[in-house]
C-alpha cells in the first residue's frame, strides 16, 4: 500500500463545510429571535386586551351599583343599537366619556376600579352610550348601556373591547316590562 492513500483517507471538516453549518446555524437563530420578539409582542397585546376586558367588567359593575335615573346614565343615544355607529368610540351622539363622568360625580368616584386602571396605565380611552328600551306605552323600561374600552396596538392602530350591560327601570318592573331585543 502507498503512504499517501492512508493520509487522503483522514476525515475532518473543511473551512467552507464550517462556514455554511455556522450561516445555517445563525439563520435558525435569527428566526428563533425574530420568534421571541412576535411572542413578547402578543403577549403585550393580551395584556392589554385583559387590561381593557376588566376595565369594562369594573365599569359594568359600577352601573350595577348605580340607581336607575342617576345622572351617568341619563344621557341617552338616539343611534339604533343595531347600527354599527353605536359601537364607535368617535361617535359624539350620545357618548359619555369616563374622565369627564369623574369630574361629573365629584369628589369619590362611584367608578373608582376602572378610573383607577385607566389612570395608573394611562392609554385606554373609555366611554359608554346608552339606548333606551321601549315598551308598548311609549316609556322606558330599560336602559341598555354599551361600555367601550379602546387602546393601541403594536401595529399603531387601536383594538376595542365592548361590553353589554341592561339597566332596568324599577318602576316599569311591575308592569311585565319589555323583552330586551338582541343586537
Amino acid at each position: 500500500m502507498f503512504p499517501t492513500s492512508r493520509a487522503s483517507r483522514a476525515r475532518g471538516f473543511s473551512l467552507i463545510e464550517a462556514m455554511a453549518a455556522l450561516a445555517v446555524f445563525s439563520i435558525g437563530l435569527l428566526g428563533v429571535l425574530h420568534m421571541n420578539v412576535l411572542a413578547s409582542q402578543q403577549n403585550g397585546l393580551a395584556r392589554r386586551q385583559s387590561t381593557a376586558s376588566k376595565i369594562a367588567r369594573d365599569l359594568v359593575d359600577s352601573f350595577e351599583r348605580l340607581p336607575y335615573d342617576h345622572a351617568l346614565l341619563s344621557t341617552e343615544s338616539t343611534i339604533d343599537p343595531a347600527d354599527p355607529r353605536f359601537a364607535r368610540l368617535d361617535e359624539a351622539d350620545g357618548r359619555v366619556k369616563l374622565a369627564d363622568a369623574v369630574a361629573l360625580v365629584g369628589q369619590r368616584p362611584l367608578l373608582g376600579a376602572a378610573h383607577a386602571s385607566v389612570s395608573t396605565e394611562g392609554t385606554y380611552e373609555v366611554a359608554w352610550r346608552v339606548a333606551p328600551v321601549k315598551g308598548s306605552d311609549g316609556g322606558t323600561e330599560a336602559r341598555r348601556v354599551l361600555v367601550m374600552v379602546r387602546f393601541p396596538t403594536t401595529a399603531g392602530g387601536f383594538k376595542q373591547v365592548n361590553v353589554w350591560a341592561v339597566k332596568f327601570n324599577p318602576q316599569a318592573m311591575g308592569r311585565g316590562a319589555a323583552a330586551i331585543p338582541e343586537i
